[in-house]
């Protein structure tokens, strides 16, 4: 008898709740994007870090084959701050940078940790859906910041091998070229 009540909400009561019809999803489509490149502004920010770390350990190895995939291995399992404690930990960070990246990690975890859930109220009102969305945009670009700044303390590192973002970025943008030439620009269009 419990396992069919169980079965009847799960059903009837819950399910329908948790699969958006037609209608719902469409509403939703821009709040579940803006979610999509907060959360990935939030790995963004994660990677770099990792990044950095990496390098300042392929440096103390003095260039040890193996140092940096170890250290990249070792920091990619880490929560973000757990990876600010460790940058902490090998190098002198001012207060008010520490402070700034205190900032981004509470808006990370405040992106990642339940923010659709706790505004699920407000995503069915029309203006709270745009409020919400207007949130996530702002959270995004404070935690983007962040990642700014921790991409030019990799930039310093970088430079003594001839590189940079800049650099890295250019290339991997003629890498996405070269494997993407022969891919429709519309995806809708090979159907």
């Amino acid at each position: 008898m419990a396992a069919a009540r169980l079965n009847t909400v799960l059903e009837h009561d819950i399910w329908p709740m948790t699969v958006p019809n037609d209608k719902v999803a469409d509403e939703l489509t821009p709040v579940f994007l803006e979610m999509g490149k907060a959360v990935y502004i939030c790995q963004c920010l994660e990677s770099s870090l990792c990044l950095l770390l990496a390098t300042m350990a392929h440096e103390a190895a003095r260039g040890e084959e193996g140092a940096f995939q170890a250290s990249w291995d070792f920091h990619s399992e880490k929560t973000l701050g757990n990876l600010l404690k460790l940058l902490r930990e090998q190098i002198e960070v001012p207060k008010d940078v520490d402070d700034y990246l205190r900032v981004g990690l509470k808006n990370r975890n405040e992106i990642v940790h339940g923010f659709l859930t706790k505004n699920a109220m407000r995503l069915a009102d029309p203006k709270g859906r745009l409020e919400v969305e207007e949130e996530l945009a702002k959270l995004k670009k404070e935690v983007k910041r962040r990642d700014v700044l921790v991409n030019k303390l990799l930039d310093t590192l970088l430079k003594k091998y001839g590189l940079s973002n800049e650099i890295l970025k250019r290339n991997a943008d003629r890498v996405w070229d070269h494997l993407n030439a022969d891919a429709p620009s519309d995806p809708s269009s090979t159907h």
